[in-house]
C-alpha cells in the first residue's frame, strides 16, 4: 500500500522524468491537471508527515548545541575540582555550579523534554549564581556565565521546538490522511482509463502503462510482505531394524 511519502516520490517522478509518456495518451493528458493539484497539496503538507525531517533535524542540532554547552560548564569545573593547587574559594564556586547546573554526565543523555523542563526551572540561577560563574574566564573572551547562558538557552528552545512541531503536525494530520486515498483513487482512474486506450489506440506503445506506473508499482513493491516460506518436508522415517533368528532355547517345543 502506497505511503504519503511513496505519492509524494512517485509524482515528482512522474512530472519530472515521466512527462512525456504521461502526455502521449489522451487519458494522461486529462488526469494530469488532477494529478498535478495532488501534487502540489502532498508537497504542502508539513514534511515529517511526508517522510522529511527538517523540524527534528533542529531538534537535533539544539540537542548538540545544548549537549555542548553543558559538557564546557562540567569540565571547566572539574578542573578546578581536581586541581590540588586551586583556590578554595574557587573550588567551592565550581561545586556550586556542577551541583546546580549539571550534577553528572548522565544529564547530557536524557530525553528532550526532560532537557527543556530542567533548562527552565534553572533559568533563575543565572542571576542568582552570576557572581560564581563570573570567577571563569574563557579563552578567546566571556566567562562561565555565557555558556550557562547559552546552554539553558538551548534546552528552552528544545521545549519551543517540540511544541512548534505538535501544533504544526495537529493541524496537518487530518488533511494528510484525506489525501492519501483521494491521490490514490487519482491514480487508479487514470490508470483504467490508460489501460482502456491502450487497447482502443494500436498507435500507442504497448508498455506504455509500464512506464508511467513503473515506479509506482516498485514503491508499491518495497512495501509488500515477502512470501512466506513453505515447510519444510519431515525427514523420512528410518527403516525398521531387521528381526534376528530366534534363539533355539526360546518357545515350546518338545526335545
Amino acid at each position: 500500500m502506497l505511503k504519503l511519502r511513496d505519492l509524494k516520490l512517485g509524482l515528482h517522478d512522474l512530472f519530472e522524468k515521466r512527462h512525456a509518456d504521461l502526455v502521449k495518451s489522451k487519458a494522461g493528458k486529462f488526469h494530469e491537471p488532477t494529478l498535478i493539484e495532488q501534487r502540489d497539496a502532498i508537497d504542502a503538507l508539513p514534511p515529517a508527515l511526508t517522510g522529511g525531517k527538517p523540524l527534528a533535524d533542529e531538534i537535533d542540532a539544539l540537542d548538540g548545541t545544548h549537549d555542548g554547552h553543558g559538557a564546557v560548564i562540567f569540565f571547566m569545573t572539574e578542573v578546578y575540582l581536581r586541581s590540588p593547587t586551586a583556590d578554595p574559594a574557587i573550588v567551592d564556586a565550581a561545586k556550586r555550579i556542577r551541583d546546580e547546573f549539571i550534577p553528572n554526565l548522565g544529564e547530557l543523555s536524557a530525553s528532550y523534554v526532560t532537557e527543556a523542563e530542567r533548562a527552565m526551572e534553572r533559568r533563575p540561577l543565572l542571576k542568582s549564581m552570576k557572581v560564581d560563574l563570573q570567577l571563569f574566564p574563557l579563552a578567546g573572551g566571556g566567562t562561565l556565565l555565557d555558556t550557562a547562558t547559552a546552554f539553558l538557552d538551548a534546552g528552552e528552545s528544545l521545549h519551543e521546538k517540540l511544541s512548534d512541531r505538535a501544533d504544526m503536525l495537529q493541524g496537518s494530520r487530518k488533511k494528510a490522511a484525506a489525501l492519501r486515498p483521494a491521490t490514490i483513487g487519482a491514480l487508479n482512474r487514470f490508470r483504467a482509463d490508460l489501460v482502456r486506450e491502450i487497447k482502443k489506440d494500436p498507435k500507442l506503445p504497448r508498455d506504455l502503462e509500464q512506464k508511467v506506473f513503473g515506479y509506482f508499482d516498485t514503491l508499491e513493491g518495497m512495501h509488500a510482505a515477502p512470501p512466506k516460506a513453505e515447510p519444510k518436508p519431515a525427514p523420512p522415517a528410518a527403516p525398521a531394524a531387521p528381526e534376528g533368528p530366534k534363539d533355539p532355547n526360546e518357545g515350546g517345543g518338545g526335545p
